[in-house]
């Protein structure tokens, strides 16, 4: 995403391309979109793989054919990267000193620090994923891909400079680099996925792939436009493939990064001359949008973390998504035309170069200040007596689905499968949505105090019901196989208790409806239970708060915080909550007594006896991820009635 037109442009005007520029466009439309609106390009993020491609190709062109030397390299590189990763660090941290919290500020220093020296990926790899629930509210994550890039750049051209000792060719050096970094790519895909989308040696394959068209390029100018034509449309499949079927858990980026990889290799050998790049990626708005591809990519992704942190993690509002998207596009057009335009051009190259690493260093020094400043204060000051801000933010930041350290998990159809235990004769099934995976580190606590006598069996997905009486929602079609999983279960192990969760007011729907779901839910139970033989307890509605959600504790406006007090020292009602649960409890024990069921009521355990259910615990420290999911730090603590069921014998 680093390499620009103009750079091609001045150093020589007969090789620009404006097909790969409207590419730049296609990349950078796809990662925008992905990160603003994920539902809409689902597979987005590939675009930074095309990103790599173009990188490989563009270097490489430069460097073997000796359009720059390897001097001029780097300094173009500084004079490129520099000036709009400068002002964004800045413009970042200073947004973030107006109403970030303190621990939140001292992992933006230490990212501010990783940018300033492009090792975000690094640091990514050591403290976040990329898919993570987390990862949104971070404003600089988007800097590993950069990071990636500049560490290609480090070795790259020194790659290319031990080929022309005759030792071994460009082309092989390209190939037996390709085929090595795929390989360790592969490997890392199965053994530690975040170091297979982070780190450089399983990303540098892509590089290779856009290298190996340059040592290609004159076999491939020997084509006829018609088979250049074909490559081009087969390109564009691909890349439309990518965008909009990739999924982040499908092995990426090795070795599904194929698609994108290839479709963007297929359009860049084509050339410039097919009726798709002359036309559609060479077309005026696409290669003016390519230019301005790397600020619009720098921009975008602080203006998404710092509205999740201000509204919470969400699927964002229409109307702020294109907001977001304008202002990026404003943003990374005022960037090139009165910051990368002038610093690249316009001033003298050494004095440039100079003040713009000094600019670095010094940034980087800022952001290692900000992550050693522990007495750093917000707005809220000392003013929140017995609360522990840190805390609350940690406990927003939780993921809602945990695997815990003694689970073993495998998935199913799409469905996740996590026992803890080992005794195939003696077992519990609990399946659900994540409101019953939420037990889970109740269970692995047990299990690593001993007092675990049962093996525990978790089926469960997110916003899957434990019984077939709903039609999933877009997106969540492989909760359909849960009835066939939960029996594959049932064979194989011997299970004599099935405990059920989930959030019964979306599995049954409204009450109009209840009556016949009642009959199809009854049905399937007689089936579970084996006409009695197994105990079948179902877990009824838990309480329910928006105030519970450490995201609504601390509300954030774009210049200051405020703290929801009133919830947090005096608590909030439990006969409000208890109450909009009262009908489908009413109901489930309704079932329950008619199948021979029985349930279970763990409200007092969460709120205790009290009129009142604090969200704190005693340390301070939420008890919930968001408004209804328990966090696992309160879970694994709580001595609830589930024990019960846990520590006994089996029957």
């Amino acid at each position: 995403m680093s390499a620009s037109p103009p750079l091609e442009s001045k150093i020589n005007p007969s090789s620009y391309r404006g097909d790969i520029d409207g590419l730049r466009a296609f990349a950078v439309i796809a990662v925008v979109v992905y990160h603003v609106f994920p539902r809409w390009l689902p597979g987005g993020f590939c675009g930074v793989d095309v990103f790599f491609v173009i990188s490989g190709f563009l270097i490489t062109r430069q460097i073997s054919h000796r359009e720059i030397s390897f001097v001029s390299f780097y300094t173009r590189r500084v004079r490129r990267l520099a000036p709009a990763l400068l002002c964004v660090l800045l413009a970042t941290v200073g947004a973030g000193l107006l109403f970030l919290l303190p621990n939140e500020i001292s992992t933006l220093g230490m990212a501010c620090f990783a940018g300033a020296t492009f090792l975000s990926n690094i640091f990514s790899w050591q403290t976040q994923g990329y898919f993570d629930r987390a990862a949104s509210l971070q404003p600089l994550l988007h800097l590993w891909s950069l990071g990636v890039e500049e560490q290609f750049y480090l070795f790259w051209p020194a790659l290319i400079a031990f080929s022309r000792s005759k030792v071994f060719s460009l082309t092989k050096v390209t190939l037996v680099t390709g085929l090595i970094s795929f390989a360790i790519g592969l490997t890392c895909a199965f053994f530690a996925p975040a170091a297979d989308f982070y780190l450089p040696f399983s990303r540098i394959w892509e590089f290779m792939a856009g290298a190996g068209l340059v040592l290609g390029g004159r076999k491939l100018e020997r084509l006829s436009l018609r088979w250049r034509t074909i490559g081009s449309g087969a390109g564009l499949f691909c890349l439309v493939v990518a965008v909009f079927q990739l999924r982040q858990d499908w092995f990426f980026p090795s070795p599904t990064a194929l698609f994108p990889v290839s479709g963007a290799a297929l359009l860049i050998a084509a050339g410039p001359e097919t009726w798709l790049a002359r036309y559609i990626l060479a077309a005026p708005p696409a290669r003016w949008l390519g230019s301005i591809s790397y600020p619009l990519y720098l921009w975008h992704w602080p203006l998404i973390a710092y509205e999740h942190l201000v509204h919470g993690v969400s699927h964002t509002h229409r109307s702020t998504g294109y907001a977001i998207i304008t202002l990026s596009l404003i943003l990374a057009a005022l960037t090139t035309r009165f910051v990368e335009v002038p610093l690249r051009w316009k001033t003298p190259e050494r004095r440039t170069v100079i003040g713009l690493l000094s600019a670095l260093a010094v940034t980087a020094i800022l952001g290692l200040t900000l992550r050693a400043w522990p007495g750093h204060r917000t707005a809220l000051g000392s003013d929140t007596p017995g609360i522990n801000l840190e805390k609350i933010n940690l406990a927003e930041q939780d993921g809602i689905f945990p695997i815990t350290q003694h689970m073993h998990v495998e998935h199913i159809q799409g469905l996740t499968v996590g026992i803890i235990g080992s005794d195939p004769a003696n077992a519990i099934l609990f399946t659900g949505d994540s409101l019953l995976f939420q037990w889970g580190p109740r269970v692995d606590a047990l299990f690593a105090q001993g007092r675990l006598k049962q093996t525990v069996i978790f089926i469960s997905g997110p916003s899957c019901a434990p019984l077939p009486v709903e039609k999933p929602a877009k997106g969540f079609t492989y909760c359909n196989a849960m009835s066939e999983v939960q029996d594959r279960i049932l064979a194989k192990w011997s299970v004599h208790t099935i405990v059920m969760g989930a959030l019964w007011e979306r599995v049954f729907g409204p009450p109009p409806e209840w009556p016949a779901k009642k009959i199809r839910a009854e049905e399937r139970l007689r089936t579970l239970s084996a006409h009695g033989k197994r105990k079948i307890v179902f877990i009824l509605p838990t309480p329910i708060s928006t105030r519970f959600d450490p995201a609504h504790m601390v509300t954030r406006h774009f210049t200051h915080l405020s703290l929801d007090k009133d919830a947090l020292q005096n608590g909030i009602p439990v006969a409000p909550m208890r109450a909009e649960h009262a009908a489908m409890t009413a109901f489930l024990m309704g079932i329950a007594q008619d199948t021979g069921s029985s349930t279970l009521d763990t409200t007092q355990e969460i709120c205790g006896s009290a009129e009142t259910c604090f969200p704190l615990m005693n340390d301070g420290t939420p008890k919930f991820a968001d408004q209804m999911h328990l966090r696992p730090d309160f879970t694994q603590t709580l001595t609830s009635r589930l024990d019960d069921i846990l520590i006994a014998p089996a029957p």
